[in-house]
């Protein structure tokens, strides 16, 4: 393990623990019975810090609940601490209440200073022209329940006009702690503003949400906490937001659970500071998906396909044994994902079975406020994703961090038309299964370690890139791209298995290359500028382990380092085609590795534990054959004719 993804590991754990011992303080405001003890073992934030008991109870006292009829011009309460003047009804201390009838222009507000109140929904249907049909002016924390088997409606149709020299614009908004939970469903619309808004932490624990908002659909100040639901948002912004300009500690989104289906004009998810995502299922659509991307980003090359072999699929959870080239590869059409190749095999596989479970170039800072973030997901901060199922369709990036990223598990399907996913820093996959159907690049990061999982990528451009530099923003802005070569620049695979369809180079570090296990396959560029595998000027690209299969164009191929600890093969071959089977035979006929390539090629790079120095090997690519004795450990009779770094 490389000492920058320990320094990574450490990283994540102490800001995890950070993260969780802050929020531990503001728990115990609601619920000293809530917290738990935290230990740096910890690997995700504990939920209890997020989330209190009264937070996920959806139920109430029916006799000690006051009662709120709404109707225009009558609506009627049976208690002093609501008040009704008009349309507008004010709730003034703490307590639980229940609301059921119809406002056609009204408001309810809440001003109880330091109270916890429940607002109960029980078939409201709420319409406020000018300003948030639910307002909480003042409270310590409001709960609000939407009662099982109801619909509940809250609106804002027309401009915002601000109350107490407030800026409201939310359908409902509110400067305390705001909790949504309950059985029901809760329908929201804004056609000049937000869906949601709190000025603290907005949480959601169980219930059904259709939001519809011109601005962005959920929006908490310091923090968006959601440990389970069904969410369905449409945003002229970003579906899920969280960003807090004067506290570096918050403006995060921690999401335990739920079902999210998110179109929005801007970013899916959106953090200032940190993403971290246990599980749930998420359906996202950002910036029109990746069609709507500039043009030069939505290059790609004939399709998804290039895995070879019989087996099952990915879903199955197992490798794939021998076989043919997937069928058709058509890349997404009205945001389907297109059916996955199965797997190469390359006899002994070192991984077993699978787990169960971006920004526009060339915008400069200076007119970031012209233009619009367009990620599935993103973080200022660091992301971490433990689980879920992701199905991603965004203009820009799919995955984006301004810091590190690091990966779990979880299924994630991406169709891109920047990165697939991008860090700023550290990017290091631990399990999970990754499938970038199209991008502009496939993964990037300052580093790229793949310890484990299940990763296809399809890329117009570079398949794996380590070159580094911040090239985004958040909601309105893109940076620019800062590539170079240095020691903290690198490629590290240590396991799983890895595919790569590349229109650029294959895998690309503006540093170190050093492979140490798992299983590489890459069907690199047909053209001579560039190559299967790429890396920096004066590093060095050591196999030390695993198995590799690389096609591609020979005139940038780089010669692999002579350090390396395993044997490996380099060789050109006669005009080779897409649909060639390639096999490594060894003198007693016994097939080593087999692979059938995507496209045409002219040279192979192939390494496995089983190539030996001194031995005799027959390389097989279609019809034609080549004998070659490993004199040395590393056999190579590539003429080279690109321009070399």
């Amino acid at each position: 393990m490389s000492y920058r993804y320990k320094k990574l590991c450490a990283l994540l754990g102490t800001m995890t623990l950070s993260i969780t011992m802050c929020m531990s303080v503001t728990a115990c405001g609601n619920s000293s019975e809530d917290n738990t003890e935290v230990t740096e073992e910890s690997n995700s934030t504990a939920a209890t810090d997020m989330f209190t008991d009264r937070d996920r109870e959806v139920g109430y006292d029916e006799e000690s609940t006051v009662a709120i009829e709404l109707k225009d011009g009558a609506s009627t309460a049976q208690s002093e601490s609501v008040v009704v003047e008009g349309d507008v009804i004010t709730i003034t201390e703490e307590g639980s209440y229940i609301l059921s009838g119809t406002l056609t222009d009204g408001q309810i507000i809440v001003a109880a200073k330091d109270a916890k109140v429940q607002l109960v929904l029980n078939n409201v249907d709420i319409t406020c022209e000018d300003s948030a049909a639910l307002y909480i002016s003042d409270a310590d924390k409001v709960f609000v329940t939407s009662v099982d088997g109801t619909i509940n409606s809250l609106s804002t149709t027309g401009e915002f006009v601000a109350i107490d020299d407030n800026n409201i614009d939310g359908a409902i908004y509110s400067k305390s702690d705001l909790t949504l939970n309950g059985g029901g469903c809760l329908e929201i619309t804004c056609d000049y503003g937000h869906g949601i808004v709190s000025k603290d932490d907005l949480v959601v624990t169980s219930g059904e949400y259709i939001v519809d908002a011109c601005s962005h659909a959920l929006s908490g100040k310091d923090s968006v906490r959601i440990a389970g639901g069904s969410f369905e948002l449409t945003a002229g912004k970003d579906g899920v937001h969280s960003e807090n300009a004067d506290d570096e500690e918050k403006g995060f989104v921690y999401i335990e659970n739920g079902t999210f289906t998110i179109v929005s004009d801007g970013d899916g998810i959106d953090a200032s500071n940190y993403v971290e995502i246990v599980d749930g299922s998420f359906d996202i659509t950002a910036g029109g998906g990746y069609e709507n991307a500039e043009a030069h980003m939505q290059g790609s090359f004939g399709g998804f396909g290039g895995r070879t072999g019989e087996g099952k699929q990915l879903n199955g959870g197992e490798m794939p044994n021998t076989g043919e080239m997937p069928e058709g590869g058509q890349m997404l059409e009205g945001g389907e994902m297109p059916d996955r190749g199965p797997r190469p095999n390359s006899g002994d596989m070192s991984n077993g079975e699978l787990a169960d479970d971006g920004a526009m170039p060339g915008v400069s800072d200076e007119t970031s406020e012209e233009t619009t973030s367009t990620k599935g997901i993103k973080s200022d901060g660091i992301m971490i994703i433990h689980g879920g199922e992701y199905s991603i369709n965004s203009a820009d990036d799919g995955m984006h961090s301004n810091s590190s990223m690091e990966i779990d598990g979880g299924k994630i399907e991406i169709a891109s038309g920047d990165d697939g996913i991008h860090s700023d820093e550290d990017f290091v996959i631990n399990d999970g299964a990754v499938n970038i159907i199209n991008g502009y690049e496939g993964l990037e990061g300052l580093t790229i370690t793949i310890n484990g999982g299940d990763i296809d990528v399809n890329a117009s451009d570079d398949g794996l890139n380590a070159a580094g530099g911040a090239d985004s923003s958040g909601f309105g802005g893109f940076g620019t791209d800062s590539f170079g070569a240095g020691d903290d620049i690198w490629i590290e695979i240590n396991g799983g298995c890895t595919y790569i369809l590349a229109g650029g180079d294959g895998a690309d570090s503006n540093g170190n290359l050093t492979i140490n296990g798992g299983e590489l396959y890459i069907d690199g560029p047909s053209d001579n500028g560039n190559a299967a595998i790429d890396y920096g000027e004066n590093a060095t690209a050591a196999i030390n382990g695993g198995t590799v299969v690389a096609v591609g164009s020979s005139g940038m191929l780089e010669s692999l380092d002579s350090s390396s600890e395993q044997g490996i093969i380099m060789s050109a071959v006669a005009s080779g085609s897409s649909g060639d089977e390639i096999k490594l035979m060894d003198s007693a006929g016994n097939e080593l590795v087999s692979f059938t390539a995507a496209k045409a090629y002219d040279s192979v790079v192939i390494s496995t534990e089983k190539i030996s120095e001194g031995e005799t090997y027959t390389l097989v690519t279609g019809e034609n054959e080549i004998s070659i004795v490993m004199d040395e450990l590393i056999y190579d009779n590539v003429s080279r004719t690109g321009f070399m770094r």
